[in-house]
């Protein structure tokens, strides 16, 4: 028992280890992209900033903005100490103020849009990988059955659809032609206090988005990929043996189909899961959704490297965190693969 213990902490103080020193390396590879860059990006930004037709800024203000750049980009100093400077700005997610609505903090723009964007593409996430392997997992199993093959029929039709794809399409049909759905935004009332009502219409706000990535991921991908890995395990030896003693249907499906299907499928989602920022940017662009997907969008057009920075680390912060939280949870749903 004692033993066992030990490897297990063991596994968790390796995993610790390299999920930390994954963050440090993107963040090393970041600064180093920036340092080893031919041109001054910090004067280059300035530049940009204060030639823009219309643009006023105070001259104390752009020396501030000045060094605040050199510092987050690590540039300015010795190597040691801008690199040591940029992780410390970086891990106290302090990136200075945002140019797009300057003076807030860019950190405090991204937190502000982070719930939308979780709430949406959570949920989306998860639906998505609910829906789509039970389905792909009845399919499989019932491969002979009509529905089975149109549910086939279907997912084939809407697997080579990009979601962006058919965020259009769902837009034209039920925002433009049938004026069912919101053109886009994530409220159409002003939230005086935190009611059903304001929940309800944010609910009423994400429903095209959300379907616009569950379509062709529940009834694309992960349809396909849980009706395949059915079908060859219903080919197994342990499975046919199952068969042979008589056990019902229902028990087969559930207990040797279904839980040996879900362990790769569970790789999936934690990924997925560790990735939900990557799919945000174009849905909300195309839904004019309030999330960090849409502020990253006018960051990058408007040249808001602070606010860049931000999401950027966040989404290396998420994926890293997906990862590991796998690599731990992973010998726990899979009991052929142990603490070593």
């Amino acid at each position: 028992m004692i033993r066992g213990s030990k490897q297990v902490l063991k596994y968790i103080a390796e995993r610790t280890i390299v999920y930390v020193a994954t963050i440090f390396s993107g963040v090393t590879l970041t600064y180093l992209i920036v340092k080893a860059m031919p041109v001054d990006a910090v004067e280059n930004i300035l530049f940009g900033m204060i030639s823009s037709v219309g643009a006023v800024y105070d001259p104390e203000s752009v020396i501030l903005l000045r060094k605040n750049l050199y510092e987050i980009f690590g540039i300015g100093g010795s190597p040691i100490e801008s690199y040591l400077i940029f992780i410390r700005r970086v891990f106290t997610f302090d990136f200075g103020p945002s140019t797009i609505a300057y003076p807030t903090p860019a950190s405090e723009i991204v937190f502000k849009r982070l719930p939308w964007t979780v709430g949406l593409l959570l949920a989306s996430t998860l639906i998505t990988w609910t829906t789509g392997n039970l389905l792909g997992v009845i399919a499989g199993y019932f491969r002979d059955r009509k529905f089975a093959r149109v549910l086939e029929g279907i997912a084939i039709t809407l697997y080579p659809i990009p979601y962006y794809i058919m965020a259009l399409i769902l837009i034209f049909l039920f925002a433009y032609l049938l004026r069912i759905f919101p053109l886009g935004g994530g409220l159409s009332i002003i939230p005086e206090k935190f009611d059903l009502q304001l929940v309800l219409n944010i609910i009423w706000h994400s429903l095209l988005p959300a379907a616009s990535l569950i379509l062709p991921g529940a009834l694309g991908w992960s349809f396909l990929s849980s009706r395949t890995l059915t079908m060859q395990t219903l080919t197994e030896d342990y499975t046919r043996y199952a068969e042979v003693r008589g056990l019902p249907g229902s028990h087969i499906l559930r207990r040797y189909v279904l839980r040996n299907i879900l362990l790769p499928q569970t790789t999936v989602l934690a990924l997925s899961l560790g990735g939900i920022f990557g799919g945000a940017l174009l849905t909300e662009i195309i839904f004019a959704y309030p999330g960090v997907g849409s502020i990253a969008y006018r960051a990058i057009f408007s040249g808001d490297i602070y606010t860049l920075m931000a999401v950027l680390f966040l989404s290396m912060i998420g994926v890293a965190t997906g990862t590991y939280l796998l690599d731990l949870l992973y010998p726990l749903i899979d009991p052929r693969v142990r603490y070593r």
